[in-house]
Formats: structure tokens, sequence, C-alpha cells
């Protein structure tokens, strides 16, 4: 029995990754949880107890390659050491010898069949696809290396003396796999410092995860299943259907990952560390630079300080500021995807953020009223919801046949036989639609309101969400859609 259990303990499996919803996670974190509490006021053990389990759980969805990722955080703790010492030309070829490294993994494993196949397609070529598996948060944990080698080099950060410090912040395992993006210099200080874990802290942690939770597998998995039947051949669906299957796939897309932002951030709270927040609100976005700053806020900080603005931002002339947005949304697209989809779904927002400024500029002293905002968040919504569709379309064909059909195939009638035919996913867009756009002010209060409640409420309300999660989740839980970048 215990060999057993020690081989289902160990085993790894690259296709069906172990991530939050999991309850043999929950399991497990709680075991975790209870031998923290030994640790808690020694911070060397604590570091290395989270550590040693930040590592497992990294195992346990990609294996061997734990290897490779090991390698990329000894390498950029030895690079950073050496660009902190030197100076000039010396410390400049460091820096652009440690961001090829770091990026060759990411460029490897991610992009390589891509430039195969596009080499073949435009060349003539006849090179052999590779059979390569996308290591779990590569993406996610090549930007963090990035950012942390950037920074010394720039000298907003010291290079880390303690490579378990180091370590500590590529693997810790509340953003390893699907962020957020966390930054060296937000997140160092807490390993030494970690905040102290008190009811409070406990309650907040609580409610994110409960709240993340929900959001994943009661509202953004059920949203899905619509979603998949639509995008598996929209052709089959009439104009009106597609649509809500672009409302859905808004809302899905938004519940799954916001829903993940949510758990990480109350596991790494229930541990004494603060992760900054990933989205605020994003749908309320006025416009489509506002979005941006609301949603993945992370990748767009990130995008914006080690892109944009060493380009050359907004210092070189209107014309290399829009070229600099689009080669900036350009690289946000393909870090999403090595498919030409992601690349045009980038080059779109491109654009659209190109336009924006443009319309600033001719219009530089518009007010703002209650109707030309209401006006604005709904254009910006439905602009990001069709941009949307190429996202989660098989391929260009099925995108374009999926707007097609919005475009010249919809009539009221689709939507009063999806209301009797579907009322399940009809309630649940609604009560979607009711969650995002609800005023944020609100939100902060009902956060708050619920922060406050005697600590004996909390079992009655978390007993109510957890059967709901229970209730409506299904057999198998989908995996978070970030988890693919």
């Amino acid at each position: 029995m215990k060999p057993e259990f020690l081989h289902k303990a160990m085993a790894y499996s690259t296709t069906d990754p172990w991530f939050f919803t999991e309850f043999s996670f929950l399991a497990i974190f709680g075991i975790f949880l209870i031998f923290y509490a030994i640790f808690i006021q020694k911070n060397t053990w604590r570091k290395v107890y989270i550590i040693a389990f930040s590592l497992f759980f990294y195992y346990k969805s990609s294996g061997p390659f734990l290897g490779l990722f090991a390698l990329m955080i000894l390498s950029d703790y030895l690079f950073a050491l050496l660009i902190q010492k030197k100076n000039g030309v010396v410390k400049q070829i460091l820096l652009w010898i440690s961001l090829s490294y770091s990026l060759s993994f990411l460029l490897y494993f991610k992009y390589a069949n891509f430039f195969i196949q596009n080499c073949n397609e435009l060349m003539g070529t006849s090179f052999t696809n590779q059979d390569l598996f996308l290591p779990i948060g590569i993406s996610f944990y090549t930007f963090q290396s990035i950012s942390y080698l950037v920074d010394v080099y720039r000298n907003e950060i010291p290079a880390s003396k303690n490579i378990g410090d180091y370590a500590f912040y590529m693997t810790f395992f509340p953003h390893l796999v699907a962020g957020p993006i966390v930054r060296a210099k937000d997140f160092l200080p807490q390993i030494i410092a970690p905040q102290i874990i008190n009811l409070a802290l406990y309650k907040e942690s609580l409610l994110r995860i409960i709240t993340g939770l929900l959001k994943k597998l009661f509202v953004a998995d059920y949203l899905g299943k619509y979603v998949d039947l639509v995008h598996q051949t929209p052709s089959g669906f009439s104009g009106g259907e597609n649509l809500l299957a672009m409302y859905a796939y808004s809302f899905q897309i938004y519940f799954d990952f916001s829903g993940y932002s949510d758990i990480a951030i109350g596991l790494a709270l229930m541990l004494g560390y603060r992760l900054k927040e990933n989205f605020d609100n994003p749908y309320l976005a006025k416009n489509i630079t506002e979005f941006w700053r609301k949603w993945h806020i992370s990748l767009s900080n990130w995008l914006r300080d080690y892109v944009y603005i060493p380009l050359g931002g907004n210092r070189k002339g209107v014309f290399h500021t829009y070229i600099f947005l689009m080669t900036t949304m350009f690289i946000g697209g393909l870090w999403h995807g090595a498919n030409w989809r992601f690349v045009f779904w980038g080059l779109a927002h491109g654009l659209a953020l190109a336009l924006h400024k443009l319309w600033k500029q001719i219009f530089p002293s518009s007010k703002r009223t209650w109707y030309s905002s209401l006006f604005g968040t709904l254009f910006t919504f439905h602009f990001v919801g069709l941009c949307w569709i190429l996202f989660r379309a098989h391929s260009f064909e099925s995108a374009f046949v999926s707007i097609g059909q919005i475009a010249y195939n919809t009539e009221w009638l689709n939507f009063t036989g999806f209301w009797i035919s579907r009322s399940s996913v009809a309630y649940l867009l609604v009560i979607a639609a009711f969650i995002v756009f609800f005023p944020e002010k609100l939100k902060e209060k009902c956060f708050k309101l619920l922060l406050r409640l005697p600590a004996i409420t909390w079992i009655i309300w978390i007993a109510i969400a957890l059967q709901i999660v229970v209730q409506f989740k299904d057999d198998i839980v989908q995996p978070f859609i970030y988890f693919q970048f």
C-alpha cells in the first residue's frame, strides 16, 4: 500500500497538469500548511520548505523539465552577479548573453515548430516538425527572469547574493505556472520580511481562494462547454448563437484567468506574501488604452517597461510611437501562442491603441459625459470580444466564419430560441454580465463588508460556496486557459 501511494504521489503528467482546482492539490496543500506552522517563525527553514514544495508542484506538471527550470535559475543568479560587477560594453555583452540564454529555452520549446512550418511554406523546404512539449509556465518564468536581469543591469535592484532567495522568487508556486508575472523588486523584500499572518490576512486569503474557485469551476468551465460546441463548427450555428458564444468566451477567459489570479493571490497571502493584482474590472474600461491598464496588468506593465519604453515609447515622435505600439503588441500576441492568429490578435489591439492615441491628439479636450462613457465601455467590450474570436477559434477560417455569421446571419429569433433551448447557459451569461459590469466602488464595499463579518459566519458561507463548486463542477476539471501559454 505504501509503495503504491508513494508512486502515485511522485507520478507526473505533462498532459494532465496538477493545478489549484484539483481537490488532491487542496488536500495536499492542507497538509503542507500543518507543517508550515512549524517553520513559520524560522525564516530560513520557511524558505527551504516553500521552495521544496514549489519544486514538487512544478515536477507534478512538467516532470524532467524541472531540471531545465533549475538550470535557468542558477544561470540567472550567476549572470546577475557578474552584470552587477561590470561596467560599459562588458556589462552590455553580459546582459545580452544572459537574455539570449533565458530566451533560448522559450524560443525552442514554444516556437521551433512555428518557425519550421513557416520556413517550409515560404522557402519550399521540407523540415520535419519536432515532437516538443511546452513546459508549463515557461512563458511566465522566462519573463520574470528577463525583468530581473534587466533591473539588475539598470541598477534598479541589487543582484541577489543568496541563491535561495532568488530560487524562492522564481519557484514560488502560487504564481509559477500562470502568473501574475512578479517583479523581483516587489517580491524579494518580502522574502526577507514576510507579512505577519493573522486572522484578517487569513480571511482575505480565504475570500480570494473561494472567489477564484467559484469563478473557474462555476462560471468559466460551464460557459466553456457552450463555447467549445459553437467553435467546433461555427457555420452550423446562427449569427445570434455565434454572438452569444463571443460573449460566453469573453466571460469565460476573464473568469478563468482572473479566477486563477485570485487563487494565486489567496494562496500567497495564506503563506504571508502579497502578489500584485492582475485584473481591475477590465470590461468596465471606457477605451482600449484603459482596458490594457486593467487586463493582465502584470503582462501589460512588463511589455510597457521592457519593450515599449526601451524602443523609445513616445519620446521619438508620433509616427515612431505608433510603430512602437504595434511592435509591442505584436510581441504580446506572439507571447500568447506560436500561431498567426495570436499575432493578428496582438496587431489588432496595437492598431486600436494607436487609433485611440490619435483620437486623443485630435480631440485633446473632449469632455466625458455619462453617455459617452457608456458608449465607450460598450464599444471597447465588443471590440475586445470580436478579437477574442481570433484567440479562441481553431483557425483563421473558422474565426472569420464565426464573425461572418454574426454580421450577416443574426436575427432576434436566434436569442428567443437560445433562451428556451439553453436556459442554463442564458442564466449564467446574465449572472456573469451582472458581476462583470457591477460598479467598481460597490464591489469594493462588498469585499470590505465580507471581510468584516464575524469568523463564525465565514464557516457558513464557505460551506455554501464549496457546495456550489461540488454541485456544478464537471467531473473533469478543465485546465486554466493560460496554462497553454
